[in-house]
Parts: structure tokens; sequence; C-alpha cells
């Protein structure tokens, strides 16, 4: 454990962890992890190469897995669900036009940490957009943090990703026609610090007054999704990137005329 270094990302988003082999992962470092994701929102382990049985203990070691509501899992591997990408597909990348927050428009048990691991990975394509609602609340006017203190917003499963949501469901999930929507607060702390939690592609509403309400709402948005809080990450084959999705928007990038397939893990 003395030998793993922490490196942060650009714009202080996320941090990679160097050093580090889950292999033979300890249970002190399971607590570092845990540590360094509170700190900075998400982290980066690169070339892992684990098969499913580690990726899925790993993932086990940082809370309870929790089945995806949209999609189906690996044989033997239920809580492993993959994220493909084909080179005969022709619409925008699953999520790549809104950064969000995972499963947003769940009432309850919301997945806590999403993870993911790079099983193909294009050349030069196929980058995970990454925004931190540390840094991009800490921006804030004082004025705006005044005025969504206790703001909450309307989250729907029919919001603007559910038109990429629809496609990935066709080809590999459980299709479903039913409407997922809950209410949260926008503002959440995590160790001591405040957050955004603006999911944009699942909101709908921020419940302030409703003359504000369009208004804050597109200011947010926009605040979230300005250079200095973003970070794009570039994969390798093997990677394993896990985020807390109190404090992490994320999006994947375009990708044209290629395979890139992922494994996904939500946790709770």
């Amino acid at each position: 454990m003395n030998n793993i270094s922490v490196s942060p990302g650009k714009n202080n988003v996320g941090a990679y962890v160097n050093d580090l082999d889950l292999n033979d992962l300890k249970k002190n470092q399971t607590i570092l992890i845990k540590d360094i994701l509170n700190k900075y929102g998400v982290v980066f382990i690169k070339k892992q190469n684990l098969d499913s049985k580690t990726y899925q203990n790993f993932a086990k070691s940082l809370g309870q897995l929790v089945e995806y509501p949209r999609l189906k899992g690996l044989e033997n591997y239920p809580f492993i669900n993959v994220l493909e990408r084909k080179p005969t597909d022709k619409s925008i990348a699953f999520g790549g036009s809104f950064l969000h927050q995972d499963t947003s428009y769940l009432d309850k048990d919301r997945p806590r940490y999403t993870m993911l691991m790079g099983i193909e990975i294009p050349d030069n394509q196929g980058n995970t957009i990454f925004s931190s609602g540390f840094n991009s609340y800490k921006k804030l006017p004082e004025e705006i943090k005044e005025k969504i203190k206790n703001a909450k917003g309307i989250f729907s499963s029919a919001g603007p990703i559910s038109k990429t949501r629809r496609e990935l469901e066709a080809r590999s999930g459980n299709k479903s026609a039913q409407v997922m929507e809950a209410e949260h607060s926008i503002v959440h702390e995590v160790n001591g610090q405040k957050s955004l939690y603006i999911s944009p592609g699942h909101l709908m509403k921020i419940k302030i007054n409703e003359k504000e309400n369009n208004e804050i709402k597109k200011y947010l948005i926009d605040h979230v999704n300005k250079d200095e809080f973003i970070f794009s990450y570039k994969w390798d084959k093997g990677d394993i990137v896990v985020w807390d999705n109190l404090s992490i928007m994320h999006k994947a990038s375009e990708v044209k005329n290629c395979t890139r397939v992922m494994h996904r893990i939500t946790i709770k």
C-alpha cells in the first residue's frame, strides 16, 4: 500500500490511483479508494485486465451490487452489464449528448457508484467525459448557492437522454415503457464537500418559483458543462474507472465506425 500514489486528473476532476494491482487487492486499499472517491469523485486505475469474477469481487468490496433496471447482465454474472458500440451503429453513442448521473430518476436505491472496465477500446475514440459537481458548486455565485440550497429537482427516465437509452434497450436490454420519475435535492454533501446534483440528461424541472425555474435550470446546466469543470478520460484496454454519482456527472463521447465494449457494474 505504501507504494500507491495519487495523481489528480485535468482540472482536478478525479484522480489516477497508481501502482495498484486489483488482482491482489487488500482491505486497506479498498478503504483508500473510497477516501479518494470522497475527495475527487472519480478514480482511474489503469490496465488491470481483470476476469469477470475478480472484477465483480472488486465491486463488492465497495458496496452492495445492484442490477441495472434497463439492462441484462452477463451469464453467471448478472451484475455485469455489457455496453457495446458496433461499427454498424449510426446513432450517437449512448449518453453522448448529455451529462448525467446514473438513474437519477429512481426514488430509492439509486446507485452510489458506477464502475466501468474497458474490454475493447477503439483507437483515438470513445473517451468518457466527466464533470465535477464539487468543482462546479464551489464556483457558483453566492446568490445562486442561496437560491438552490434547499431546492429539489424532478428527474425522469423520459428526460432528454431517453432517446439513447431506448436505443440501448432495443439492442441488449429489458425493454420497458414505464417512465420512472423521482425528486432529489440538487445540492448534496459528500464527506463535508457540497456537490451539484443536476443530471442534465434526466432533469425536467427545478422546484424554485415558476418565474425562475427555467432560468435557474438553464444556468446550472450551462455551468456544469463549462470546460473548467470537465475532464475527457482516454481509455486503454483493461482500465477500471469508478465514480460517485452524487458528485460526478458523465457522458460518452461520440464514436463512429468502430467497436467499443465496456463492462459496467452499479453499486449502492
